[in-house]
């Protein structure tokens, strides 16, 4: 069996990966030339059923992904 993961990523507004630098604080890309849109928030999905976890904040989608996570372990 294939192991499941769930991997955490920032994300821009409209749910693409935001894999640009950007200020810790404000979210917003450092290089002021990119065409980033700024990180809006994180997100993981499920290998296992895709089922997508996201919120603003890293700190509140941590959690929910062990839950998620210990469903599959049943």
């Amino acid at each position: 069996m294939a192991r499941v993961i769930m991997p955490i990523t920032p994300v821009h507004a409209d749910g693409t990966p935001c894999t640009h630098q950007v200020n810790q604080r404000t979210g917003l890309p450092k290089d002021p030339t990119s065409d980033c849109t700024g990180r809006t928030g994180y997100a993981a999905t499920c290998s296992a059923c895709s089922e997508t976890v996201s919120n603003y904040l890293k700190l509140l989608v941590t959690p929910e992904v062990a839950t998620h996570l210990r469903q599959h372990a049943n």
